[in-house]
C-alpha cells in the first residue's frame, strides 16, 4: 500500500517517476492530503514545470514561511526541464530549509542530473513502472489494497477481462466496487460480475471474435479502435488469449453434445458473456480458432522476452500476429 513516511521520517526531497499513472496519482493525492491536514486548505504549493523553471521553484523553496507544520512543494511534469536549467535547484537542494519537502513528479524517465541532485540532498527516488499485461491482475489486487480492499485472484482476473487494460479504468472500477460492497472489503468474482461494467469500446473480446470469424478487415479495424481508446497493443494480448480459450472451451463442450445451457454454466462467466461465448463457439471455424490460439499464445511468450520475435516492437509483433491468426 502506498503511504507517505511519518513526518519525523520525511526526507527533504522525493522524485516520483515512471509510467504507472495510477500509483503516481495516488502518491500525489497523499502529498496533497498530508499538506492540507498539516496546513489547511491550499497547504500544498504546486508548480507546473511546463511554465515554471527550476530557478523559480528554488526561489519558492528559499522563501521564509511562518505557517505551522511541514511545508510541501510539488512540481508536476518535471520531465519537461532540461539539464542546463537545473543549476539553481541543485544548489537549493544542497541546502534545503528545515521542515520543507520537495516532491518532483516525472511521467516517464527522469533526467540523470535530477536523480543525482535528489540523491545528493538525501532525498529518495521512487519509480513506478506500469505492469506488463500478464501482471495486471496482480496490479489490480495491489491497487485494491490501496483502497482498503482485499481482491482475490479470480476477481482480479475477471475485472481485467471485463474492464480492459487501462489502469485508470481499472482504478475507477475498484473505487466503484468499494462503494458497492461497503462495509465489506473482500471482493469476490461475483462482486465483480455484479458491479463492474466494461467501458472499453469496442471490447478486446470483440477483437478475438473477429479473429475467430477469420475477418481480417474487421480485426484490424477493431485493433485500431482499441488503440484509439488508449489500449497499447501489448496490453491486448492477455484478454485476447483469454477470450480465444473461452470460445475454444465452449466449442469443445458443444462438440461433445452438451446442451447450450449446460455449456453456459460450465463457463462460469457472467450470463451475458456466457451466452455470447456459446453463440460465437457455434459459428467458429475450429481450425481458425486453434490457429489463433497458437499464434497469440506464442505472442504472449514473445512479449515476455522468451521468443524469436522478442526484439520486435509491440506494434509490429501484434500486427503480424493479427495477420497470421486471421489469415
Amino acid at each position: 500500500m502506498l503511504r507517505l513516511p511519518a513526518v519525523a521520517d520525511l526526507k527533504p526531497a522525493y522524485l516520483i517517476s515512471g509510467d504507472d499513472d495510477a500509483k503516481i496519482d495516488a502518491w500525489r493525492a497523499r502529498v496533497r492530503k498530508r499538506a492540507e491536514e498539516e496546513r489547511g486548505p491550499g497547504g500544498l504549493e504546486v508548480f507546473d514545470a511546463a511554465s515554471s523553471e527550476p530557478g523559480e521553484v528554488a526561489v519558492a523553496l528559499a522563501a521564509l514561511t511562518f505557517d505551522p507544520g511541514t511545508r510541501y512543494v510539488l512540481v508536476d511534469g518535471a520531465g519537461a526541464w532540461k539539464a542546463a536549467q537545473l543549476g539553481p535547484l541543485e544548489a537549493m537542494l544542497a541546502d534545503m530549509p528545515p521542515d520543507t519537502v520537495l516532491v518532483a513528479i516525472v511521467r516517464g524517465k527522469p533526467l540523470k542530473q535530477l536523480c543525482a541532485a535528489i540523491d545528493k540532498a538525501g532525498g529518495e527516488h521512487r519509480e513506478y513502472a506500469a505492469p506488463k499485461p500478464w501482471e495486471l491482475p496482480k496490479w489490480t489486487a495491489e491497487r485494491g489494497r490501496d483502497l482498503g480492499l482485499q481482491v482475490d485472484k479470480e476477481a482480479a482476473k475477471e475485472l481485467v477481462a471485463l474492464v480492459g487494460q487501462s489502469q485508470q479504468r481499472l482504478s475507477r472500477e475498484l473505487e466503484k466496487l468499494a462503494l458497492a460492497i461497503h462495509p465489506r472489503t473482500n471482493v469476490s468474482q461475483s462482486d465483480v460480475e455484479a458491479t463492474a461494467a466494461s467501458d472499453t469500446s469496442p471490447q478486446a473480446y470483440d477483437l478475438a471474435d473477429a479473429l475467430v470469424a477469420g475477418d481480417l478487415r474487421a480485426t484490424l479495424a477493431l485493433a485500431e479502435q482499441l488503440e484509439s481508446h488508449g489500449e497499447r497493443p501489448g496490453r491486448l494480448v492477455w484478454p485476447v488469449v483469454r477470450r480465444l480459450r473461452e470460445v475454444h472451451r465452449a466449442a469443445a463442450l458443444l462438440d461433445s453434445g452438451m446442451p447450450d445451457a449446460k455449456v453456459s454454466e460450465a463457463l462460469r462467466a457472467p450470463p451475458w458473456l456466457a451466452k455470447k461465448t456459446v453463440a460465437r463457439a457455434k459459428k467458429a471455424d475450429r481450425a481458425a480458432l486453434e490457429r489463433a490460439i497458437c499464434v497469440f499464445a506464442d505472442l504472449e511468450v514473445e512479449m515476455r522476452g522468451g521468443g524469436s520475435e522478442a526484439r520486435l516492437d509491440e506494434d509490429t509483433a501484434f500486427s503480424l500476429a493479427l495477420a497470421r491468426a486471421a489469415a
